[in-house]
């Protein structure tokens, strides 16, 4: 097993590098020089954890409330706290024995050979969809992958399977994306993990702010830097950061701060230089529900299953009284035969 640190408080720790080898000791290198006093025992090191481990894990505070190191070991999971220097040891059967464990974009995932699960750091729960072959994901094997119809991931993989988006995301360079499942794009482009771009200006005082779509009632903000890291104290409610209990979709348009909520056939206007935020009056849509929205230069698009509909501008969609003609996803955005 083996493990990197990140603690600013402790500067000896920070970006420490471990390396759990044989059965019973620890080497530790910061700036590629083997520590003083290393290698020692792992229980000397880190009280209650054995050797023999199989894998390791650091745990952000911001996902499991303070400086935690998950350690594996068959079907045993150890929790050390950093601050406190107390193990807790923990049973996960839904979770199975990890022969390496790693962190990626604030989610935590265990490896099983060529197979690998997501699960919950807290708690060792596993979404549905797993496990998931590691060669269609994060190995770029000849004849595998998203591109080749991604083996493991179905048609949620499948540009052109006509399964609903759950969202879509134009950003300031006119690349499109695509998201279906776990909020991962269909379409390979540069590394991008929420469905909304607003302007740096409109979330809290930070530079090169992302924010996640408010689908459903919570809302989230990511730093576009450090690996798209969340915001302290989201996701929040949406009532309590936008003034609505809920929204199906939402989008904004390049270098305006309006940001619109969509929920049912109605949308509704936020100001986002405004605060506190807050919603404004419900107008009707010629839509009973939509999937997605997004704005570009060629207008708003409203998704819907397998088809979308486009009007020229904001202005144009808050005055229609019919949908625009419906078109296929597929066809418009991926090139798929019709």
């Amino acid at each position: 097993a083996a493990l990197r640190l990140h603690r600013r408080q402790h500067p000896q720790e920070d970006q420490s590098l471990y390396l759990f080898q044989a059965r019973s000791r620890v080497w530790a290198y910061a700036g590629g020089q083997l520590r003083p006093g290393f290698p020692r025992r792992i229980g000397d090191e880190i009280p209650g954890v054995p050797g023999g481990l199989d894998a390791a894990v650091e745990c952000h505070p911001e996902e499991c409330g303070g400086e935690t190191v998950l350690f594996f070991k068959g079907d045993r999971v150890y929790l050390f706290d950093l601050e406190l220097r107390v193990t807790k040891l923990r049973t996960w059967p839904g979770l199975g024995p990890c022969s390496a464990a790693l962190r990626w974009l604030e989610r935590y995932y265990c490896l099983q050979g060529t197979l690998f699960q997501r699960f919950d750091p807290l708690t060792g729960e596993v979404p549905p969809g797993y496990p998931r072959d590691l060669r269609d994901y994060f190995i770029p094997c000849p004849g595998r992958g998203h591109g080749q119809g991604n083996a493991s991931w179905g048609d949620a993989g499948d540009r052109c399977s006509g399964m609903p988006f759950q969202a879509f995301l134009s950003d300031d360079t006119g690349r499109i994306y695509a998201f279906r499942g776990e909020g991962r794009p269909a379409r390979p482009q540069p590394s991008c993990t929420c469905p909304l771009l607003l302007p740096a200006h409109s979330c809290p005082p930070v530079a090169h702010t992302v924010c996640s779509p408010p689908q459903g009632s919570q809302v989230s903000i990511f730093l576009s830097e450090q690996g798209h890291r969340r915001v302290l104290g989201y996701p929040r409610a949406l009532q309590e950061e936008l003034g609505v209990p809920s929204a199906d979709a939402a989008f904004t348009c390049s270098g305006s701060a309006h940001l619109y909520l969509i929920a049912g056939d109605h949308i509704r206007l936020v100001d986002l230089t405004q605060t506190p935020r807050r919603a404004g009056k419900p107008v009707p849509l010629p839509h009973d529900h939509v999937d997605g929205a997004m704005c570009t230069s060629d207008g708003v698009f409203l998704f819907h299953g397998s088809s979308y509909h486009q009007y020229t501008s904001v202005a144009q969609l808050l005055g229609a009284q019919q949908p625009a003609p419906a078109q296929s996803i597929a066809t418009r955005f991926f090139q798929c035969p019709q």
